[in-house]
């Protein structure tokens, strides 16, 4: 069984708060993104500690990624049409690089039910191996999808 450290909880109730400061904007100026990060504290560990929060979204979480190290994260992205339809929508990612061993990986199928009753609300789940698995287009395409409706006229289909 995997532990969670005392601080994944605060910042993940930190990435829930509508009140937080941080925020990042993507390209599409209708989404907001706010992020943490969990790793293991060590190779042989089962402890997942919080290893970055941040308001650099993706792009952000991509550069501390590390092709041998897993990792989870969780994004807060509010996404709408305009400021009178913005809705707030969670995404949660695991990684795992090609260099993660073949153990590790393993384990990490089992330890995420762990971090989930952490991180337990959100919209969409991703599994990524490569950076271009998490690409903040196709990201906010997902949870656009998992809104049901979307009058914006974007490739949703």
């Amino acid at each position: 069984m995997a532990t969670l450290s005392s601080d994944a909880k605060v910042a993940y109730e930190d990435v829930r708060n509508d009140s937080t400061p941080t925020n990042w904007y993507l390209p599409n100026p209708s989404a907001t993104l706010h992020l943490l990060l969990l790793e293991y504290a060590d190779d042989k560990s089962d402890n997942i500690i919080l290893s970055g929060s941040g308001n650099g979204g993706l792009e952000e979480a991509k550069t501390k990624l590390d092709d041998n190290k897993p990792a989870f994260g969780f994004v807060r992205v509010v996404v709408g049409n305009d400021e009178l339809s913005q809705r707030v929508k969670f995404l949660f990612f695991t990684w795992c690089g090609v260099g993660v061993k073949v153990m590790r990986k393993a384990k990490l199928s089992i330890h995420i039910a762990n971090v989930k009753q952490v991180l337990q609300t959100f919209s969409v789940e991703v599994s990524a191996t490569t950076l271009d698995d998490l690409a903040e287009s196709e990201m906010v395409s997902l949870i656009k999808k998992s809104m049901g409706a979307n009058y914006d006229g974007q490739g949703t289909r």
